[in-house]
């Protein structure tokens, strides 16, 4: 068993708050209350940032310190501001500002499901054969 087996389960707590914040402004038409959505980009990013530092404690003794704090660092760069170049990818999809606003975002979430997912797995015992 690896050891701090609840990384997996983290990433994919922070991946779903980012998809549901991303389903309820687009489904509600960006009228959704503004508390959940708070409530829900503020729980994404902190599990987020206990993701990365919790994969960066998985690693080699020698390379705990950089990828924990690599993946933090591009977390956060990528919610302030990196995903925002991928916009104009959004807007091809609809015309609504919204849309553009937090496709980054939604993406992020289903990045971060499919690394927790990935993680999940890797720590499967093999089966008998």
């Amino acid at each position: 068993m690896m050891k701090h087996a609840w990384v997996p389960y983290v990433a994919i707590a922070a991946g779903t708050a980012y998809v549901l914040k991303v389903a309820l402004i687009w489904g509600s038409g960006d009228t959704a209350n503004s508390t959940v959505i708070g409530i829900l980009y503020i729980s994404g990013l902190l599990l987020g940032m206990a993701a990365a530092v919790g994969t960066g404690l998985r690693q080699r003794r020698g390379r705990r310190a950089l990828v924990a704090v690599g993946l933090a660092v591009l977390l956060v760069a990528w919610v302030m501001g990196l995903g925002d170049a991928l916009k104009p990818l959004f807007g091809l999809f609809s015309d609504r500002e919204y849309v553009e606003v937090e496709g980054p975002l939604g993406l992020l979430g289903v990045v971060l499901l499919a690394l927790g997912a990935r993680g999940k797995m890797a720590e499967r015992e093999p089966a008998l054969v």
